[in-house]
């Protein structure tokens, strides 16, 4: 079974559609078709339920795809491991979010790499993206993305941002109206929902406060001096119960993996990005 063909099935089952995972590895549709129905007549079995709106994997698909993953995977050992090149990442993380499992996941790669290299750089959305533009780093995990010309985005998952404070549960138009609106920073992708929420509720104020540091932020909110929105999987980690979940299509948020289309993946890379993608 070809590595390409087995890439080209996780796709699929990744996406739940084959135009998508055309788009995603570059490839014809029809190509990814072909593909998939030899891979259905290679084990003579259907591996997907075919629905109007995409495919979803059967029982029979579920356990190939589980199989596949793990080839793929030893593949991308193997291939870093023959590589010539330094094993290195230059990565780029959202200010105070990381990714599900990236500290266990960076830390097998230490296990398996004793001479592995690592940048980090950490910023809003813009920010990850123009420095991937300009070459400062090579992969970016993003909460949300601006569509920048000559970067590729891979969604890997969705986020929920809740509102936190002590007054959250008074009408959302009066918080909006009279509660402090605490942001990480002007550019930061959460002041955009609120910006959103503002104008759904017919409100208009430029007065945010910015604090960069998230523990001074949750403190904030939590004594009442105001209220922010956060990610739903962060409230446990930070050690809050009490918030509210607005309805609002604003506030579900699509997480990508992004990289210059130019970029060609390399195989500690793409480690990385697997195991990650796995735990979400």
């Amino acid at each position: 079974m070809d590595i390409e063909n087995m890439k080209a099935f996780i796709t699929v089952a990744e996406h739940g559609s084959i135009s998508s995972a055309a788009q995603e590895l570059h490839q014809l549709q029809s190509n990814m078709t072909a593909k998939i129905k030899k891979i259905e007549s290679e084990f003579d079995s259907e591996l997907f339920y075919r629905r109007p709106r995409g495919m979803e994997l059967n029982e029979e698909g579920k356990k190939l795809y589980a199989q596949f993953k793990k080839i793929v995977l030893l593949w991308e050992e193997t291939r870093s491991m023959m590589s010539q090149e330094s094993p290195a990442l230059r990565i780029g993380l959202m200010v105070s979010k990381n990714p599900p499992n990236f500290n266990q996941a960076m830390g097998a790669l230490y296990e398996k790499y004793k001479h592995l290299t690592v940048t980090i750089r950490t910023g809003n959305t813009q920010k990850i993206e123009n420095e991937i533009t300009d070459g400062m780093i090579d992969v970016g995990f993003l909460v949300g993305k601006t569509d920048a010309k000559g970067l590729h985005y891979k969604k890997y998952g969705t986020e929920r941002l809740v509102l936190i404070g002590r007054n959250i549960d008074k009408p959302l138009d009066k918080i909006l109206e009279s509660e402090n609106l605490i942001i990480s920073s002007s550019n930061c992708y959460y002041k955009k929902v609120f910006d959103q929420l503002q104008e759904d509720h017919q409100v208009t104020r430029t007065d945010f406060v910015e604090i960069a540091a998230l523990e001074s932020l949750v403190s904030m909110c939590q004594l009442g001096m105001g209220v922010s929105l956060i990610p739903e999987s962060d409230t446990a980690v930070l050690g809050i119960r009490d918030y509210r979940v607005i309805d609002h299509p604003a506030c579900e948020l699509e997480k990508f993996i992004c990289y210059r289309v130019s970029h060609k993946i390399t195989g500690i890379e793409q480690q990385l990005m697997n195991m990650i993608v796995t735990a979400d």
